[in-house]
């Protein structure tokens, strides 16, 4: 259709679609569609838009030829490690205490590791594997906070118009905090796609942030304060979080800087 689009017409194209479908689809099964839609979108420009996807070059600028397999220790640690970090914090601090989890924890694990890859790489084919790379005439850091806006605007919909997501918490301050953190996220993930030149890595790290942050809040932890610990300090996009992502984000920062040429 339009076969020589340029990266920065396609990126632009891509951010449109993806968030007029956020718009039009937040509330439809329960988010359900909201959270394909970014695969569902590079699929259309792929396919139809650019047609980038009838030749095997066009997909391989998704990432998904390597694994990556070297970045998957720090994709691992930089984001279930900051969410266990993030509930022994609230823990010290007096709003949580450890608990024995009961019996429904293995059932909730397997469902997450059944469905939390697919919905992680559904999101991943959007913003590391096809928008990031496209954004790379803005430079580097440009691209990843780019990037991190449009992941978050994405969410704006789910959060604002639905029960399903951060419902919990005052919208004043859960909207920065979360914007915050996606773009912290953003940082930290794409830099993960840009170490690896892969997606998968990307993938895992979205994955683990989502599934462990849901276990451990919901069977590691007991608390009298939900709204404090689960939305604002120690949730998915919590102020501990955040500053742990941040932290994260310094330190392979300043490994690269320090690193030999």
């Amino acid at each position: 259709m339009f076969a020589n689009l340029s990266g920065r017409a396609a990126a632009a194209t891509f951010i449109v679609l993806v968030l007029a479908m956020s718009a039009a689809t937040a509330t439809i099964a329960e988010g359900l569609i909201l959270a394909i839609s970014p695969a569902i979108v590079v699929l259309l420009m792929m396919l139809v838009v650019t047609r980038e996807g009838h030749s095997r070059a066009g997909w391989r600028r998704l990432g998904l030829g390597s694994l990556g397999l070297r970045s998957w220790p720090l994709a691992f640690l930089t984001t279930a490690g900051v969410s266990l970090l993030a509930v022994g914090a609230v823990v010290l601090l007096g709003f949580a205490r450890f608990t024995t989890p009961d019996g429904a924890w293995r059932g909730d694990l397997l469902a997450l590791c059944v469905t939390g890859p697919v919905l992680a790489l559904a999101e991943e084919l959007g913003w590391r594997g096809y928008l990031q790379p496209r954004l790379g005439f803005l430079g580097e850091r440009a691209a990843m906070l780019v990037v991190g806006l449009v992941w978050a605007a994405w969410h704006v919909p789910y959060i604002v118009f639905t029960p399903y997501y951060h419902a919990d918490g005052a919208r004043w301050l859960v909207l920065p905090l979360f914007t915050g953190s996606v773009i912290a996220f953003s940082f930290l993930i794409g830099r993960l796609r840009t170490m690896s030149g892969s997606v998968w890595p990307a993938v895992l790290a979205h994955f683990a942030h989502n599934a462990s942050f849901a276990m451990l809040s919901t069977h590691a932890i007991t608390t009298d304060r939900p709204v404090l610990v689960n939305e604002y300090l120690a949730g998915d996009s919590g102020l501990f979080v955040l500053l742990g992502t941040a932290g994260c984000i310094a330190l392979i920062a300043f490994r690269r800087s320090s690193a030999p040429r």
